[in-house]
Order: C-alpha cells, then structure tokens, then sequence
C-alpha cells in the first residue's frame, strides 16, 4: 500500500494560487485535460486569473523536458508528480455531461475507484 495520496487539483485552485500545484510534497498531482482546456481561456486575462494561467502553462511546458505529462513527471525538489490525464471518463447519471465541473469529478471518482488506498 502506498502512503502517497492522488491529488486531483480543479481549475480554481490553480487559478486563484498559482503556486498549488507545488504544495503536496509526498503525493501525486493530476490534472484532467478539461483543467487545462479552462487554463487556456484565462491566459489572455488581465490580472491574477491571468497571471496564473499563463504561469501554470509555463510550468507545465517546461516540464515536458523531463517526460510525457500523460505518464507522470516526477518534481525531485517537491517529492511530487504531475500528470495530465488525457482519458474523460463517464459523467454519472443526472449530472450533465457537458458541465467541465462534472467531467473533473468523473475524473476524480475514476481514480478513486481504481486506487480506493490513495484517496483520503
């Protein structure tokens, strides 16, 4: 059983601190395609929605030296990975499936399921 936890980390989160997707030495970060489809349409904004947008990409860009996002790239000086999961999975039912909240949960509630020890 591993004692590292899967972070699945929303679009706010990053939008209104930037630094997040630094702060969970120990664990595994992921983020679903639909977060970063939102991170793009916010990089052109103004201010600090912007300014994070625009830096999370950055970030992310220059990790692809170290490895394929889909796979996990592992941050040595956090003691984290970050992955970006590319699948969309299943929206469940009464939820609308076109709502990018709801397919982040879907994301969030597959990854349970399949490491149920991971999840807090």
């Amino acid at each position: 059983m591993s004692t590292r936890k899967i972070i699945v980390i929303d679009t706010s989160v990053l939008l209104y601190d930037k630094n997040s997707i630094h702060s969970f030495p120990g664990n595994d970060v992921v983020l679903p395609m639909t977060v970063l489809d939102e991170l793009d349409r916010f990089k052109e904004k103004p201010g600090l929605l912007g300014e994070s947008a625009r830096y999370i990409n950055r970030f992310l860009d220059s990790l692809r030296a170290d490895g394929r996002l889909d796979k996990s790239v592992m941050l040595k000086d956090f003691d984290q990975s970050i992955r970006v999961l590319t699948e969309e999975y299943p929206v469940g039912s009464g939820l609308d499936s076109e709502r990018n909240d709801n397919k982040i949960i879907a994301a969030a509630v597959h990854l349970q399921k399949e490491n149920p020890d991971r999840f807090t």
